[in-house]
């Protein structure tokens, strides 16, 4: 059976473009135990993040993704059930990412996966 393996990446831009809670490894964990797929997480603060007037601000303009602040989770397994349950169980609880960007990195059948159960409820955040 193929291996599906989806990043999915949601960038710290609020409450109307951010995730909907926040992403916590225990969570997660929680999650990959209910559903029997591998998930990790990972911060990533961008080379242009700042604070002003305790307001985040990033410029992102001639940024990678990669260099772009965001919590990038990847779910992994080779059980294509169990990953739609997973995939299904985080855009519930943390809302689709906010652009079609939000899964780059995803390999090809798990992006259409992402992509469908993200168009399920009326496309990405």
């Amino acid at each position: 059976m193929e291996q599906l393996v989806a990043v999915l990446r949601w960038h710290p831009l609020g409450p109307s473009a951010g995730p909907f809670a926040p992403i916590r490894k225990t969570d997660l964990d929680k999650l990959a135990s209910q559903h029997n797929v591998n998930i990790s997480v990972e911060e990533v603060v961008g080379k242009n993040r700042q604070e002003v007037d305790g307001m985040l601000r990033e410029e992102t303009m001639d940024s990678t993704i990669e260099e772009i602040s965001q919590t990038v989770v990847t779910v992994a397994t080779d059980n294509e059930n169990a990953f739609r349950k997973a995939i299904r169980a985080l855009i519930d609880k943390y809302g689709a990412p906010r652009t079609t960007f939000g899964a780059w990195g995803s390999t090809e059948k798990a992006r259409q996966i992402v992509v469908e159960l993200c168009n399920e409820d009326d496309g990405w955040s």
